[in-house]
């Protein structure tokens, strides 16, 4: 066991991967992906592994400030039978206070290896085909495409049986029973003349979602080679807004936005201690410059960028529903615009074209469903660059305390931008 690890020995690739290599695992670097913090207690930060043979796998580091609580965790994962890792350990005790896991260990998704190795696939989704055809585990193939550790894993599974079919599939394995929520509200949009993947199976206690994977080109790309067509978004988006809800969906409002944003930068202020001044001044700031929540309320889709949307022979299609609710429609339309700054900040010269692209699909919005104030706009834009800085953090981007700094900063010319606005109409 090495000397206790500190959360700045573990977010920092060069000594995570000297650490990790001194306790004997198989692995030429360990990348810092994102990072989980409660305050005073434990932090979770995932790992992308690079192996000798150059191939990649994923794990998590689980740090307590409490060696106890390290006990605790490492006791409790010992129990379930941990499994084979590419990194050369299962669960690993790295020191008095850090619990490594290797992929597919996991504390609270069990049952993952079920579901990423193709071998098991045979078995977890043997329903998925025809009485008389065999899954092959040799042909089938998994592609991780969104790991956080304990909380859940997205990928692409092409399914493959014994005679050479084929059938590409999207799988989401979380925490939460929300598998049949999810197709639901999939079903209802698709019956109402908006894409989106069709559901396909719900597995697992409804943990597991499985829908049919359909080919398309993230927007965020078309828009940084080709350019798309921001005016067909917006009308996309009135066509999504006015679906007729379906029933129990969250309802969103200024309010919940605040209080989530409020939180979100507490959190910031007590993890990265630079940023503290910005964070509180914002979040003072947002809370001031709240607007009114409108009269009319529209079906969200609520987690609104360009890499949620994909584009296939011109058509749109809007993916990952886990946060569709009702609510304002600015709360789409500003935390689209928010993307389109915070990807000049968060990559410079990446797409220039980004924020024209947002500005024509808020105008197209506009002009088919009638006017929202300039203000509100702002405001819930500035809401979705906080929620940019967050990322950016949590993700431990290159340079991720100026960035976020500048996240912030760009949030509260937002909200200047809107007390104008709101000046110039009252005059």
């Amino acid at each position: 066991m090495t000397d206790d690890s500190t959360l700045d020995d573990l977010v920092d690739a060069d000594s995570a991967t000297e650490r990790f290599r001194a306790a004997g695992l198989t692995l030429t670097n360990a990348e810092p992906d994102q990072i989980r913090h409660k305050q005073g207690e434990t932090t979770v930060i995932a790992y992308r592994f690079t192996l000798p043979d150059g191939d990649h796998t994923w794990g998590y580091a689980h740090w307590c400030v409490r060696s106890e609580r390290a006990d605790e965790i490492h006791a409790k994962a010992m129990t379930f039978r941990p499994r084979p890792s590419p990194i050369g350990t299962t669960v690993h005790r790295l020191d008095r206070r850090t619990v490594l896991f290797g992929f597919p260990n996991d504390m609270r998704l069990r049952t993952l290896r079920w579901y990423v190795d193709p071998r098991k696939l045979k078995r977890s989704l043997a329903d998925l085909v025809g009485p008389a055809e065999r899954i092959s585990g040799g042909r089938s193939r998994v592609e991780i495409l969104r790991y956080k550790p304990e909380r859940r894993v997205v990928a692409r599974v092409d399914l493959t049986t014994v005679d050479g079919t084929a059938r590409p599939l999207l799988l989401r394995y979380g925490t939460r029973r929300e598998a049949g929520r999810l197709a639901a509200i999939a079903t209802h949009l698709r019956d109402h003349g908006t894409a989106t993947p069709e559901p396909i199976a719900q597995l697992d206690g409804d943990r597991v979602a499985v829908d049919r994977f359909i080919d398309g080109e993230p927007m965020r790309d078309v828009i940084r080679t080709v350019g798309a067509d921001g005016a067909a978004l917006g009308a996309a988006l009135v066509r999504f807004h006015t679906t007729a809800a379906p029933r129990a969906l969250e309802r969103r409002s200024v309010g919940t936005e605040l209080d989530k944003a409020r939180a979100g930068l507490a959190g910031l202020a007590a993890w990265a201690p630079a940023l503290a001044g910005a964070a509180t001044a914002l979040a003072d700031l947002l809370a001031r410059s709240r607007p009114d929540d409108p009269r009319a309320e529209v079906l969200l889709h609520g987690d609104l960028h360009s890499n949620n949307l994909l584009v296939h022979h011109d058509a749109i299609s809007f993916v990952d529903l886990e946060r569709v609710a009702v609510g304002p429609a600015a709360v789409d339309l500003g935390y689209f615009r928010a993307h389109a700054i915070a990807l000049s900040i968060r990559r410079p010269g990446w797409s220039p074209t980004a924020l024209d692209h947002a500005d024509a699909m808020i105008e197209r919005y506009r002009t088919l469903a009638g006017p929202i104030a300039d203000r509100a706009l702002a405001w819930h834009a500035a809401i979705g660059l906080v929620d940019q800085a967050l990322l950016v953090t949590r993700h431990l981007e290159g340079n991720w305390s100026h960035t976020g700094a500048e996240l912030l900063a760009a949030a509260r010319g937002q909200l200047d931008a809107g007390a104008r606005a709101l000046s110039v109409a009252t005059r």
